[in-house]
Formats: structure tokens, sequence, C-alpha cells
């Protein structure tokens, strides 16, 4: 009991922090940032790297940190395994350091070559397994497959827009000054819009699977 009631605050304390930090905070410091020189910044509590550029940079990984542990604890029963949470905690402490340190990466083309064939192998794995998963449900728990594949849809999308958006070898984030020439920036914001609203539909979508898993579980 006392661990579910440790596991609900430390839940809350999480989305409580990423949400305030990353998202209500950002309304007001987003401007700042903005319309100030980056010069002026410097040796203050705004500066790059700063404590409230760090505040925020850790609120996300931080964030889901507390509240992916929360719920394991909240949910807890005595007949699961610890391996999977601990697997978790270490590799979401790994996570948040690296938000540290984020110019230690460099640009490696290659990579976003690798990670884009990575993600369609297993995004087609994926769907190939939840075509013969589909097969054996019925009702609510099929309808839950197929939102959950929607998600996957517009996850998929995001993805394909963020390479292009960031890893675009005429253009991109790695080729800024290929962008001013190209009269290319409406094009790169349209596409940033669109990886927003994918977002967005994609975690709608997995929210509802889930909530339509859990009806179809409680029913029972």
């Amino acid at each position: 009991m006392k661990s579910k009631l440790v596991g609900l605050v430390l839940f809350w304390i999480g989305i409580s922090y990423m949400f305030l930090a990353s998202w209500f905070a950002i309304w007001w410091i987003a401007p700042i940032w903005r319309n100030t020189p980056a010069e002026q910044f410097s040796g203050t509590i705004w500066a790059f790297g700063g404590p409230v550029f760090t505040t925020i940079a850790l609120s996300v990984p931080v964030g889901i940190l507390l509240a992916v542990i929360g719920i394991f604890l909240h949910s807890k029963t005595s007949e699961d395994r610890d391996w999977p949470f601990l697997v978790f905690v270490i590799g979401g402490v790994f996570v948040s350091l690296s938000m540290l340190f984020p110019a230690t990466l460099a640009n490696y083309p290659v990579f976003f070559g690798i990670a884009g064939g990575l993600i369609y192998i297993f995004f087609f794995a994926a769907l190939w397994y939840w075509g013969k998963n589909q097969r054996l449900l019925t009702g609510g728990a099929r309808l839950a497959a197929d939102l959950q594949l929607i998600s996957y849809l517009f996850f998929l999308l995001t993805a394909s827009l963020a390479c292009s958006l960031l890893g675009n070898p005429y253009s991109g984030l790695l080729f800024p000054h290929r962008v001013i020439e190209q009269n290319a920036l409406p094009y790169h914001y349209a596409m940033a819009t669109k990886m927003a609203v994918y977002f967005v539909l994609g975690w709608f979508f997995s929210f509802l699977s889930q909530r339509m898993y859990f009806k179809v579980h409680e029913a029972k």
C-alpha cells in the first residue's frame, strides 16, 4: 500500500515538472530568448546551459522518468518482475544526463541513414505482428488494436518528416545556408507544423487505444 502511494506521488511530481517547465513556463520564457541577443544572457540565469535552460532541458527526461517509475510502483503486483523496471530506470538516468551535454555529438550523416532504415524495419515488423495478432482479437480488443495501428502510422509520418527536416542532404538543420539560398524556410516551417499535428494525433490515438484496452479488461 505504501509503495502504491509513493508511486502515485512520484507520478504526479513527474507530470507536474514536465508540464510546468517544458510547456507552461515556456510560453513566457521562449519570447525572452527569441527577442533578446544571446550575448546579453552571458553570466545570467538565462544563459545557454544556465539554470533556466538546464531546468527546462531536464524537465522531459526527468519528468518521464519520475512518472513512469511512479506508475510502475502504483500498478505493481506481487507477481511482477523487477528487471524491466530497473532497465528503464537506468536507461532514463542516462538519457537525463545526456541532456546536460547537448554539444557532445557531431554530424554523422550515415547515422541518419541507418536510423531511417531501422525505423522502417521495426515499423514493418510491428505491422506484420499486428496483423497476425489482429486475427485473434474480437470486439473492443480489436478496436483497441485498430486505434493503436493508427497511432503507429502518425508516428511513422512524424519520423519521416523529422528525417527530412534534420537530415536532408539538400537543406535542413545540417545545411542552414542552403535553406536560405533556396528560400526554403516556408517549406521547413510547414514540415515542423505537420510534425506537431502528427505527434498530437499519434498520442491521441495511442491514448484511445489504451483506454479501450482498459475498458476491455475492466469488463472481464
